[in-house]
């Protein structure tokens, strides 16, 4: 071979070489597979961080809960505050090439508020008629005033997808359309998600990586044995008990928030469900004074969780100090089950077959038993749990809500007669009637009156037993830059990127 054959052979693989390290891949593993990959649809906190990449939405939240703009750039409300007027970003397109504008905010709106499958319906209930002005101004028209209607525009009810691609949910999640940084390419069921950076997107210069592969990994020891060996680069719902040895290691790094997440033990209350608590209150207060929710915080997650009775963590603004947390008392829990006539009342506890829910389930059989109650524990895989929890088909489920900034998508969204988790059949008029009126009501400290309210009546009632409060804990290499944990706990991909050398 000539000199010059070998110089042109060497600089073609340089230039190979050149284009796999620029074409880099973003690898996250994820404890659950989400279940859909439709925004109207969607109900999991995975599928949340894919969204993240996917689907940007009319508005977003900062780190200090505060509304940003996102694919709305502006808004106001009017005098009466029953109409929203929303700027739109202009030159954003989805990833089939179509614009988006005004009208495509009208066609989401309309298709979250009337597919039979939607989750959203509750929360865009209020909005009863979208006008549009021009191609990058539309006004959300209500009958009454909507507090938290800005707050659920930052979560999946605010997600654009291209009205083209949305008309049937099926064939939508399959390939969805959206309008976020990254596009989608593949997803194999309980494996992984691949997506490809999307040549279009409005903000491209703040995106870092060419690709993200999201993988399914439950294990919270794998994810962190693969974030140790460099097989992933991004780690969520890092253990407790696994994070000295991530703040050990120079090779990783550890980004933490205090979280708007619940944990909680959701009962079925329908008459028919067949489970002992469901017509029995007292029973149901008997559960919660068997329980240390000190001690599952400590034994489960090193202490590093918030342990806590209420739905709203004690950060938020609309927490209610009045109900503080009760103590363990056996003895008035053997009580009530002696006077309840039910000897040794059996239950049954559904839940995910992840590290943590297991040691959850475990602790409060052992507690619970030692109260009298006989605990039978059924952990499923996320997909065959979640399947039955939306079907409504348990008798204890430990639920995990990642929350929100507002606590009405929390209450309503769990209590309302209305509300898309209201899973259980829980129904209260008394409690209707108050998380209506805080979702008309703007002023701050008369909500946080009607929110008292609202704890006074779900605390009194039991439809569920909140347990704690988790902190957010993500694991990375230190080749990574950019990553801002919010109270949210998403993983926000605009301005990740690999750190410069």
């Amino acid at each position: 071979m000539t000199l010059m054959k070998k110089l042109t052979v060497l600089s073609g693989l340089m230039a190979i070489s050149m284009a796999s390290a620029s074409a880099e891949t973003l690898r996250v593993g994820l404890q659950d597979d989400p279940d859909t990959m439709d925004p109207a649809t969607g109900g999991t906190y995975s599928g949340r961080i894919v969204f993240d990449a996917l689907c940007d939405k009319l508005l977003d939240i900062n780190a200090k809960l505060e509304i940003v703009p996102q694919l709305a750039t502006e808004w106001s409300w009017n005098d009466s505050n029953t109409e929203l007027t929303l700027k739109l970003r202009e030159g954003v397109t989805f990833h089939d090439g179509k614009p988006f504008d005004a009208e495509a905010v009208k066609a989401n709106v309309e298709r979250m508020q009337t597919l039979k499958e939607s989750k959203r319906r509750s929360e865009l209930s209020p909005i009863k008629e979208v006008e549009v002005v021009d191609s990058s101004t539309v006004v959300l028209k209500l009958e009454t005033p909507f507090a938290p209607l800005l707050s659920v525009l930052t979560d999946r009810a605010g997600m654009m997808v291209s009205p083209s691609a949305g008309t049937s949910t099926d064939e939508f999640a399959a390939n969805p359309v959206c309008s976020g940084p990254y596009q989608f390419e593949s997803r194999s069921a309980r494996d992984k998600i691949s997506l490809k950076k999307y040549p279009g997107y409005w903000n491209a210069d703040k995106i870092g990586y060419d690709a993200i592969e999201y993988q399914i990994i439950p294990d919270s020891t794998v994810r962190l044995s693969r974030i140790q060996a460099g097989d992933l680069d991004v780690a969520e719902r890092i253990a407790p008990t696994d994070l000295e040895a991530i703040r050990s290691n120079s090779d990783l790094a550890l980004y933490t928030s205090a979280g708007l997440a619940v944990s909680h033990l959701f009962i079925n209350v329908r008459p028919d469900s067949g489970g002992v608590l469901a017509d029995k209150p007292d029973l149901r207060k008997a559960l919660e004074l068997s329980l240390d929710r000190n001690v599952i915080n400590q034994v489960a997650f090193n202490g590093e969780f918030t342990a806590d009775n209420q739905m709203i963590p004690p950060s938020s603004a609309f927490y209610s100090a009045k109900h503080p947390m009760p103590a363990r008392d056996v003895a008035a829990a053997k009580k009530l089950i002696e006077d309840s006539g039910v000897a040794n009342p059996a239950i049954e506890i559904t839940y995910e077959n992840s590290l943590t829910d297991g040691r959850v389930a475990q602790i409060i059989q052992q507690m619970a038993q030692e109260a009298g109650f006989t605990v039978n524990l059924l952990p499923l895989e996320t997909s065959s749990a979640i399947e039955r929890y939306l079907a409504g088909n348990f008798e204890l489920y430990i639920g995990n809500w990642s929350g929100r900034a507002d606590p009405d998508p929390t209450l309503y969204t769990f209590f309302g007669t209305g509300g898309s988790q209201n899973l259980n059949g829980y129904k209260s008029q008394e409690l209707d009637d108050v998380l209506i009126a805080a979702r008309k009501e703007l002023d701050t400290d008369a909500r946080k009156a009607l929110y008292e309210q609202a704890a006074e009546i779900y605390l009194n009632d039991r439809p569920t037993i909140p347990l704690y409060h988790s902190t957010w804990f993500y694991g990375a290499r230190a080749s990574v830059d950019g990553i801002s944990i919010y109270p949210d706990g998403i993983l926000r991909v605009t301005g990740v990127k690999p750190k410069s050398n």
